[in-house]
């Protein structure tokens, strides 16, 4: 078994240097055995059935899945198997609707509870606390990410670099201080919704570097503009079509864009840099290239698996990525809404979902991964971003696909049909 990270978590008002000083070592809460398991395609199917019910079921009552954000969290409990836990913090004849009619489709797979936050509040925190990192890094505290722990309640704050002890100490005091303010009436109540971990060896990149020129467009496969990259999924607007890939692989320059050597389409658009939206398009204009739902995961020669839904990420749940370096791999959610600061470039990511590699796998991901399909089941749920790692976890960032109208338009429709268009 490997050795467990050594993180050091410290509340808020004494700050990294007073854990240092006393030695008193907190470890973060991952759980290291459920991450060590393999975990098989017939139970990552199984489980988003489930919470694909979940969704599909809220969405009739709200109009939107993602609205039951301003009620609440979601996660999934594995303690005694597989349970979806929703906790509301307000209530009316909405969450009284998703009450009875979960109850009924889900039985004891879903339970209800009560919640002091809402996912939408942790995210305004995440999103404070990211936007005061400029003040914090020129006082020597580097901030490499800021996320949402849905089970926790609370955002995770990852610093991996501290010059001066002292004048950070208050630095980062009096700031977060300001980005808990709306939520909290003091500065001591705020502790309650952060965690701050210090990890010297955190580090986050973004991905550059299944090579074959492919007829059927779909997932997994290799793509080369300014560095090489993978697909994750095929759209369709005002009958146009595009491949997809992360917003990071592109410039929306109108450059040539080959898969794998010859030439697909034109780089389209990218909101990377200008939003942090690291989904991005390749207008597909080569004659005789299709688009379809198709996905390279574990095969050697051609596609092996497919999405037929999309959806949104649940914390706690297993998903799986393919790209072209690392290929097929999976892990379990562990933030729903993360903004990241790429160690080499310095180029801010945000609202991406953080994964944990599960299994016996040394690397989540790897350069060239960028933009890769990520799904569960049959279901699409992102595009790999990047990915990071310490001294004994490896992890991935995945943007999500359920955010891609509210950039692309209304009229963007992911492609879902088996019959290449």
């Amino acid at each position: 078994m490997k050795n467990r990270l050594s993180y050091v978590i410290i509340p808020i008002l004494i700050f990294v240097f007073f854990s240092i000083f006393t030695n008193k070592d907190v470890h973060a809460e991952v759980n290291r055995e459920t991450l060590e398991q393999e975990v098989s395609q017939e139970q990552i199917s199984a489980e988003m059935d489930d919470i694909m019910i979940m969704q599909n079921a809220v969405a009739e009552i709200l109009g939107d899945y993602e609205k039951i954000q301003k009620y609440g969290t979601v996660h999934i409990d594995r303690n005694n198997g597989f349970t979806i836990i929703i906790a509301f913090k307000y209530e009316d004849n909405s969450t009284d609707a998703i009450k009875k009619t979960l109850s009924e489709r889900l039985n004891e797979k879903v339970r209800f509870i009560v919640s002091d936050i809402t996912y939408d509040e942790l995210t305004q925190i995440k999103d404070n606390i990211f936007g005061n990192r400029e003040i914090l890094e020129a006082k020597g505290i580097q901030i490499s990410s800021a996320g949402v722990d849905e089970k926790a309640n609370k955002v995770n704050v990852i610093i991996n670099k501290v010059d001066n002890m002292t004048i950070a100490s208050q630095l980062f005091t009096d700031n977060f201080a300001k980005s808990t303010k709306l939520l909290t009436d003091n500065f001591e109540s705020a502790e309650k919704f952060v965690n701050v971990v210090f990890d010297p060896e955190a580090k986050n990149y973004n991905e550059f570097s299944r090579r074959e020129n492919h007829s059927i467009l779909g997932g997994g496969i290799g793509i080369q503009s300014s560095g090489s990259c993978s697909t994750a999924f095929t759209a369709t607007k005002g009958g146009v079509k595009f491949l997809a890939t992360a917003g990071h692989c592109l410039e929306g320059d109108g450059s040539v864009v080959r898969q794998w050597s010859s030439n697909v389409g034109t780089d389209h658009l990218s909101y990377y840099k200008s939003r942090g939206f690291d989904i991005g398009l390749i207008n597909v204009t080569t004659s005789g290239r299709k688009i379809s739902n198709f996905i390279f995961a574990k095969a050697v020669t051609n596609y092996d698996a497919k999405y037929t839904n999309s959806g949104s990420f649940l914390m706690n749940q297993y998903v799986c990525k393919s790209g072209i370096t690392t290929g097929y791999t999976c892990g379990q959610v562990q933030e729903t809404s993360t903004s990241y600061t790429d160690s080499d470039s310095g180029v801010i990511t945000k609202d991406v979902v953080k994964i944990y590699a599960t299994g016996n796998t040394k690397d989540y991901s790897q350069p060239g991964d960028s933009g890769s399909t990520t799904w569960a089941g049959e279901v699409l749920l992102g595009v790999h971003s990047g990915g990071g790692d310490s001294s004994t976890l490896s992890w991935g960032f995945a943007a999500k696909t359920s955010k891609v109208a509210e950039h692309f338009g209304s009229d963007f429709t992911i492609y879902k049909s088996s019959n290449p268009l």
